[in-house]
């Protein structure tokens, strides 16, 4: 084997490891999803067990199965009246699960809201099917938002809150459904082609070169680009009220990402930088600012 054929061959096995890290990524398995969790006290387990809560499966457009898991605030099952009911739905991040959600869940159900978290696309309990980074996860986002209608009539509100590629998720979710009252998308990349040449770069040292070529081998594997996931483009042209959290220190997804979309909108926006705190950490470290720059949010755009 010649030189440029041993060379050829290397390129295409990094591309191809790279392209598994995105729609194959590794993660805990759930129980351990769970006990770390509660072990780093990012939510309060005794709280968790005395929830009243309720867990369903959805069946996705593409036909594997979306585990979802409802919890109710405490207040009497009799004195929520479905016609006004509110609603969160958390987005958990990525190679993460649902219970990675508690830690937000545990906010709004002190609001009053009706929590519902899930398992993405080849996550958690949820069926097998390549990650995209929000692609395709914004399609089973709205089959939940689907399932609120179906069993709480028209007039409830929702509010989706995402973390990571959660975040991006339910911002691109705003693209092909308006029934969302609100979005709060905690540290959201604007753009995964600008992402991932950040991290090719920082994490890797691999050339940009190499990103179209990789987006190419991802289409072919699973359906789509890059550049189709793009929630700056979502985020300027929306007419919902979005709230954009970072933490300032983030080195994974970069705070400016999150300052880019804030920019980029005209109204109905705010923003919440959280000093100190790295990548999905800005709940953890301050937890009583970010319930309270939440319940401001909510208060300003969705219960009114």
């Amino acid at each position: 084997m010649g030189l440029i054929q041993i060379l050829l061959l290397w390129m295409l096995s990094v591309l191809w490891w790279l392209s598994n890290l995105i729609l194959k990524p590794k993660h805990l398995s759930y129980e351990k999803v769970f006990k770390r969790e509660a072990e780093m006290g990012r939510f309060n387990e005794a709280a968790y067990e005395a929830t009243r809560k309720r867990k369903f499966n959805l069946v996705s457009r593409f036909g594997y199965i979306i585990s979802c898991e409802l919890l109710e605030p405490q207040v009497p099952e009799d004195k929520i009246e479905n016609s006004r009911r509110k609603l969160a739905i958390l987005c958990h991040g990525f190679s993460h699960a649902k219970y990675c959600s508690l830690i937000y869940a545990e906010i709004f159900l002190k609001l009053g809201y009706s929590v519902i978290i899930y398992d993405h696309r080849n996550h958690g309990l949820s069926g097998k099917a390549y990650t995209s980074m929000g692609y395709f996860e914004k399609y089973d986002l709205t089959k939940v938002v689907d399932w609120c209608y179906e069993s709480f009539g028209t007039d409830c509100r929702i509010v989706t809150h995402g973390e990571s590629m959660g975040a991006a998720t339910v911002i691109l979710q705003l693209e092909i459904d308006d029934r969302v009252t609100g979005v709060i998308a905690d540290c959201s990349y604007s753009d995964l082609k600008q992402l991932l040449r950040y991290q090719l770069a920082k994490y890797y040292h691999l050339p940009h070169f190499l990103l179209p070529i990789e987006s190419l081998l991802t289409f072919l594997r699973a359906g789509f680009w890059y550049r189709e996931v793009s929630p700056i483009q979502v985020a300027c042209k929306s007419d919902k009220p979005i709230m954009f959290i970072h933490g300032k220190k983030d080195g994974y997804v970069p705070t400016y990402m999150s300052k880019q979309m804030y920019a980029s909108k005209k109204q109905n926006k705010a923003i919440y930088l959280v000093a100190g705190a790295k990548h999905a950490q800005s709940c953890l470290i301050n937890r009583s600012g970010y319930a309270m720059r939440v319940e401001e949010f909510l208060k300003t755009y969705v219960d009114k």
